[in-house]
């Protein structure tokens, strides 16, 4: 499973040159459906595990393919193939197509490292390797210098995390002696008394999945990341690297359900998350950072539904997000491929006459992020809403604030879809569909984003993913809301959800009130976070190091300057040793003469 990815990345990062036409698109779209087919094969066949042990000192690299592996591995790799191929039309006239699926390749690779290890330093491997992978991703236009430097800062901010994920496994390791993760949800299951220092371990584990999944105060870096190409963004929001802190929330179910005020602060960093992240939405102008700026509220709704205990609703959300936020990348990406390039949704708009299939990928997209009623965001987020009051560590505030900024999604879902495809043309030129190779992922992903919900519903219909990953998450005895109470909060998200799709669309298509407009600049710079930062961090750190950096040449040319008068006196006394014996004689007798002279004075 992951070595093919991982072929595909050596082969066309060493040969890619080599690859004509679209050839490289198809190897790489190959290798990822490989990985795909035998994910499945292996979870029918029971799972599977591989070990090399005493890779270092009692720790294994070991790596285990059970239900919750599986069901992240099918995520990635199913939705990462579409993705593929929907980037071999995307990238068809770009020059470097080979380099770009040799990174995509590695991507996928390490991301499926991170999601089947079973030991937090395997884990960490892949870790690292899709920072990296961003990193190369973000900066693929590296000519300019913005995505360059958007690049650097997502890879940096990251790093602030992953510190937080070392210290978590070092002081696990100091605990435990082990970081094996099965062998540590064992010891867990045995054990009467938590050690003292679990709740640090827990919560510095905690800051690595802030880092990586772009949570409070560690979500600067992916707005930014909209400076690759279209199908990075989807790759990197919808199926890879920004869910990976959720998984590691889910895979140390074992630890965090016992541990409930880490549980509390990871419930109460993914509400504040969401609500920033709707609240910024509605300021967006780039059509890839309205859904940027989505992506960080859902995934603050995926670390409530965890923080509050609901594991696997959280992982619900993960699948339905993947198919939704997908589409409304790759949707974006087809109207700048039609648009030649433009992002800036004020001079799109009427684009339903110009691009009829795309259009109704964009409103599935949209209405699934909505929440609409049926469709399959509808049901995962109203699952996290009511896990708020079902699970031990949520309660009534959680629900209320998560149910305002359902609200709030549905609001900035019709705004994107009123001024990219309503109203009146404002761009230039004539717009055309995408090619098929571009057009049928975004069918497929069409299909999941309406009908995924579908694989757990509440009571008393079927359930589906709770059953498949029950095994593999760590159980929580919780009181059940009744038939009744859950089909009231399905009906009030839904009457929310309506609501705000309405109220978007009476909105944005006339002319927006003035109130509006002063809350919308403020939103439009994020609320100033990013100023923040530059004024009480990155200007100081900037000017210390200029500081630093003074010190150290003016230490440099004191150096040099000693070093030279040294190798000017060595040149000097070079020259008195001519080698010729009467040289070596005058100067005796100039010595002694000096020698006598200076006997004389004294």
């Amino acid at each position: 499973m992951i070595l093919l990815p991982l072929l595909g990345f050596l082969v066309l990062g060493l040969w890619g040159r080599s690859f004509k036409g679209q050839s490289a698109g198809v190897l790489a779209s190959l290798m990822v459906l490989g990985s795909f087919v035998l994910t499945l094969v292996l979870l029918f066949g029971g799972g599977a595990s591989f070990e090399v042990k005493d890779w270092l000192p009692g720790i294994p690299f070991a790596l285990l393919l059970d239900n919750l592996a599986g069901y992240m591995a099918l995520i990635v790799t199913g939705i990462g193939f579409l993705i593929h191929v929907y980037a071999i039309g995307y990238m068809a006239d770009d020059p470097g197509k080979s380099r770009f699926f040799a990174y995509f390749n590695f991507f996928i690779a390490m991301m499926l490292t991170l999601v089947l290890a079973d030991a937090y330093p395997v884990m960490f491997i892949g870790w690292e390797g899709v920072g990296l992978a961003s990193f190369l991703l973000i900066g693929f236009w590296f000519e300019d210098q913005k995505n360059a430097d958007s690049a650097r800062k997502a890879f940096i901010v990251n790093r602030i995390g992953d510190l937080g994920f070392l210290l978590g496994m070092a002081l696990l390791y100091s605990l435990f002696g082990t970081l094996q993760i099965s062998e540590l949800r064992e010891i867990m299951e045995k054990s009467l008394v938590l050690p003292a220092g679990l709740g640090l371990a827990g919560l510095l584990l905690f800051i690595g999945a802030i880092g990586k999944s772009a949570q409070l105060p560690l979500m600067v870096w992916l707005p930014d990341a909209m400076a690759g190409p279209t199908p990075v963004s989807a790759l990197i929001h919808a199926a890879t690297m920004v869910t990976a802190g959720v998984y590691l929330l889910a895979r140390s179910s074992f630890l965090y359900a016992n541990l409930p005020d880490v549980s509390y602060w990871i419930a109460l960093i993914g509400l504040l998350t969401a609500l920033y992240g709707a609240l910024s939405a509605l300021g967006q102008w780039d059509i890839k950072r309205i859904v940027a700026y989505s992506t960080i509220s859902q995934l603050g709704y995926m670390f409530l539904a965890a923080g509050v205990g609901a594991y696997w609703i959280a992982l619900f959300h993960v699948m339905t997000h993947a198919f939704y936020k997908a589409l409304l990348f790759l949707s974006s990406g087809s109207v700048i491929h039609a648009l030649g390039g433009e992002q800036d949704v004020r001079k799109m708009g009427g684009l339903k006459k110009y691009l009829p299939q795309t259009h109704i990928h964009g409103l599935i997209g949209a209405l699934s992020l909505a929440g609409f009623p049926l469709f399959a965001g509808f049901w995962s987020k109203d699952a996290i809403l009511a896990s708020t009051l079902n699970y031990p560590f949520g309660g009534y505030g959680f629900y209320l604030v998560g149910l305002f900024t359902a609200f709030l999604t549905a609001l900035y879902a019709m705004r994107w879809y009123v001024l990219v495809f309503l109203g009146d043309f404002k761009g230039q030129g004539h717009p055309h569909e995408a090619p098929p190779v571009m057009a049928w992922p975004n069918h497929l992903l069409a299909v999941g984003a309406a009908l995924a919900g579908f694989l757990a519903l509440p009571e008393p219909f079927w359930n589906l993913i709770e059953r498949f990953l029950a095994p593999s998450l760590w159980h929580l005895e919780v009181e059940p809301l009744g038939t009744a109470t859950e089909w009231g909060l399905l009906l009030l998200s839904s009457v929310v959800a309506i609501l705000g799709l309405f109220a978007g669309y009476r909105l944005f298509l006339g002319r927006l009130p003035d109130a509006y407009l002063a809350f919308q600049r403020a939103a439009e710079s994020a609320f100033y976070v990013d100023w923040l930062y530059n004024t009480l961090i990155v200007g100081p750190l900037k000017e210390l190091a200029f500081g630093f950096g003074l010190a150290d040449r003016g230490l440099d040319r004191g150096y040099v300057r000693l070093g030279g008068g040294v190798g000017l006196l060595g040149r000097l006394l070079a020259r008195l040793q001519g080698g010729y014996v009467r040289v070596y004689a005058f100067f005796v007798v100039v010595a002694a003469t000096v020698f006598v002279l200076w006997g004389v004075v004294r």
